[in-house]
């Protein structure tokens, strides 16, 4: 009994095998290509926005010498204060952004302000020959993704990237790789939540900051947790399932932190798409139980994901029915038992096959997938998807290798976010402007 239990050499090496047919792709942001590099013609940006979010990417941006930060611009004087010790150089600082657009010495903005300032900013950055980074989610109004698209086509030498970690991520780069090669089979489902047990409050030094500081907790700056948190696992589904939804339901409110916000502390989506696949979003401010992950879902195994850790779990052949399904799991290899189905195998993006290893190197990555089924090993990643994030976004700039989150990417991302948010305001089922019915009922009001 406790044999099935365990991740057994011959399960091991089989699943092994399969998943270092996947790792030994191209996986941008792996060791291979982050050598150290001449810094002489370093990258010359400035950012706007240097609270908790832009301060996260300039602690990561002070280790890659590929980049300069020449110029930090914020309206808040300790967040511009708390930028400059950040990056630990002496950048100039501004209050107004457009002034630090004017630079004709910078090559790069990055933008990680409010949502409802994203468009704007990204626009005029262009307009000024910037290559721009803006995080997630793209933009806030609807109309604003059009605005955005005829930008970046008027200035395709500019790269524009978002800023969705998971994609510069190595496990989920391996995850999806496997995903394409068959390991799930048919995905059907995802479920991803992120709940958290707070209120979602910062600290406020007077009441006169309180919504320039908390902005995320008022409609008129923020998409709420759909913006803040799920765009993130939208973006996974998307990336897993290979197509972006074509309607939404959901629900939500403010039910629990009766304190004066106006976006929603609860929110419960269901995302449909083109091939009939779900994803099922959950978000909650009152209960950390279940924290965050993603579960993809198909007819011969399951990937549970969050940053710096996956585990596959197998289907048992007798439940693999599906209309063109193969007698046999072929990532497990052998016939599964009920019990080593449900044990879950974790996954580490480490390259190169089982083959070409050597004796000692097959017996310590055997031990790690070992210890790792006991809880006694954790993977951590060569290098925080945030830092890879944005030597990604140097390289694109510097060398011109392509964008990790690009356009398109982060307008499916904003969609998500909109049409979910407009669900919940409407309590109907909104569709994607392509997938909408003829005798559908009319759209509630724009968010």
């Amino acid at each position: 009994m406790e044999k099935d239990q365990d991740v057994t050499r011959r399960e091991f090496l089989k699943t092994a095998a399969a998943i270092a047919a996947a790792s030994t792709l191209p996986i941008v942001g792996s060791p291979a290509i982050l050598s150290a590099q001449n810094s002489s013609n370093a990258v010359r940006y400035g950012i706007i926005g240097t609270g908790t979010e832009g301060c996260t990417l300039l602690k990561f941006l002070a280790t890659i010498p590929e980049g300069r930060c020449i110029a930090t611009c914020d309206i808040y004087p300790p967040n511009l204060k708390k930028g400059v010790e950040t990056i630990g150089s002496n950048p100039e600082t501004y209050e107004d952004y457009r002034k630090m657009l004017e630079r004709k010495d910078m090559d790069a903005v990055l933008i990680a302000t409010p949502l409802n300032l994203h468009a704007q900013m990204v626009l005029d950055a262009l307009s000024a020959g910037k290559h721009v980074f803006v995080e997630k989610t793209m933009y806030f109004k609807e109309e604003e993704g059009d605005l955005i698209r005829k930008a970046a086509a008027e200035h395709p030498k500019l790269a524009l990237q978002v800023g969705l970690q998971r994609r510069s991520s190595l496990l989920y780069q391996l995850a999806m790789e496997m995903i394409k090669q068959g390991a799930l089979g048919r995905i059907m489902f995802v479920r991803a939540q992120w709940h958290r047990n707070s209120d979602w409050r910062r600290p406020v030094p007077d009441p006169k900051f309180e919504r320039l500081l908390n902005w995320r907790m008022y409609k008129e700056y923020s998409g709420g947790m759909l913006a803040e948190l799920a765009s993130h696992q939208t973006d996974v589904a998307n990336w897993a399932i290979g197509a972006e939804p074509i309607s939404v339901v959901a629900t939500g409110g403010i039910d629990y932190w009766k304190d004066g916000r106006t976006t929603c502390d609860n929110v419960e989506a269901i995302y449909e798409y083109p091939g009939g696949q779900k994803l099922c979003w959950s978000g909650i401010l009152y209960n950390n139980h279940f924290e965050f992950d993603e579960q993809i879902m198909g007819d011969r195994g399951t990937l549970i994901i969050t940053v710096g850790k996956g585990m596959y779990f197998r289907e048992a052949v007798a439940k693999v029915s599906s209309p063109g399904s193969a007698k046999e799991n072929w990532w497990a290899g052998a016939t599964v038992s009920n019990q080593s189905a449900q044990q879950g195998i974790p996954i580490f993006p480490e390259a190169g096959a089982i083959g070409d290893l050597s004796f000692v190197d097959r017996e310590t990555r055997f031990a790690k997938h070992w210890l790792a089924t006991k809880g006694l090993y954790t993977y951590q990643e060569p290098h925080d998807p945030w830092w890879s994030e944005m030597y990604n976004f140097m390289m694109s700039v510097r060398d011109g290798k392509p964008v990790i989150a690009p356009l398109e990417i982060g307008v499916a991302d904003a969609q998500a976010v909109i049409y979910g948010n407009r669900a919940v305001e409407t309590g109907q089922k909104v569709y994607w402007p392509n997938a909408q019915p003829q005798k559908d009922i009319k759209k509630g009001s724009k968010t």
